[in-house]
């Protein structure tokens, strides 16, 4: 396929209905959610800051989002070796994952752009030369993400975007926010964020968002999770036939700015996490990340959906963000 563009030129979308979106195609990355003019994102002052950011604002993680513990994996009786970029893991994908990649712009029209990647076999030790396809679309006041990818050769595929929200438009913490996840269960991790295996109920715990509550007492409650973790950064998950189905994820709200987001996904889990370490030119805690993604270090845990993507298929994901 040929591009309508390439670079990393600010590209923005709609306004027609309220809902103005700036995307860039360094990362594939989300710069600006507006409703109304008011900003619903974290974000620099300058696109090229975005090319130094360690934080993945906004950015399209992959190819694998979240951690793959040790880096290591084995695929059809074959070892892979990762780059190790968080302590003793990887993370979304390594050094130069797909947030670090400077997409190539398909179509742009006043409501969509259509990025394209291809991935070289081997890129960051992964198996298969891989070609992805990510759409954004406005439809009224919902944002549509959209993932296609095939692959040359089996190997491990897992995308998602990694916007910090903060409904309020200001600096403020997150912990005046309400949170609410369709979740029954999430899945606790070590002290280095890998999931141990156990799926946990979130009821009566720190983690049961089934109802909207608060984000900032729930983070202040004796656990030992949070305490691991210095907050959320935890993976909620959906289990059962119907968790690839789109689905109702997550509500965050403010009272103070009057703002809802809910996130949908075909996703079979989402990753909580509050801005625990942001750091200058933000504060911590200032964004919170709803990552509707597959479950983390699944190649290496038994029973987890897989994130394996076979040579030749398709790829398919779909999460909704959707503002009111």
């Amino acid at each position: 396929m040929s591009a309508a563009g390439t670079g990393d030129s600010v590209i923005r979308l709609g306004g027609n209905k309220g809902l103005e979106v700036e995307l860039l195609p360094f990362g594939a990355t989300i710069r600006s959610i507006r409703l109304f003019g008011q900003e619903l994102t974290l974000n620099y002052p300058q696109a090229a800051d975005y090319q130094t950011d360690e934080f993945y604002l906004g950015a399209t993680a992959g190819r694998v989002a979240n951690r793959i513990a040790k880096g290591s994996f084995e695929l059809n009786g074959q070892s892979y070796q990762l780059d190790c970029n968080n302590g003793p893991n990887h993370l979304h994908g390594g050094v130069a994952g797909f947030n670090r990649q400077s997409w190539q712009v398909l179509k742009q029209q006043s409501d969509t752009v259509q990025l394209y990647l291809r991935s070289a076999d081997g890129d960051q030790g992964y198996p298969g030369a891989v070609q992805v396809w990510q759409q954004f679309r406005i439809v009224d006041k919902q944002l549509e993400l959209s993932f296609l990818a095939l692959s040359t050769k089996d190997t491990l595929l897992n995308l998602t975007n990694h916007c910090y929200f903060n409904l309020n438009n200001d600096n403020s913490s997150i912990e005046n926010h309400q949170l609410q996840l369709t979740a029954t269960d999430y899945l606790p991790t070590d002290e280095h964020a890998i999931p141990t295996g156990e799926r946990r109920a979130v009821a009566g715990t720190a983690f049961d968002f089934s109802k909207a509550k608060l984000v900032g007492p729930a983070l202040r409650q004796q656990d030992q999770q949070l305490a691991l973790a210095n907050g959320f950064d935890h993976c909620f998950i959906w289990q059962g036939a119907d968790a690839a189905e789109l689905k109702l994820m997550a509500v965050l709200s403010s009272s103070q700015s009057g703002r809802q987001l809910e996130v949908l996904s075909t996703q079979p889990g989402l990753q909580l996490y509050t801005g625990n370490f942001l750091a200058a030119p933000f504060t911590p805690r200032q964004g919170i990340c709803l990552e509707a993604q597959g479950w983390p270090d699944a190649i290496n845990q038994l029973g987890f959906p897989s994130t394996q993507l076979k040579a030749g298929e398709l790829y398919q994901q779909l999460i909704v963000y959707k503002f009111s």
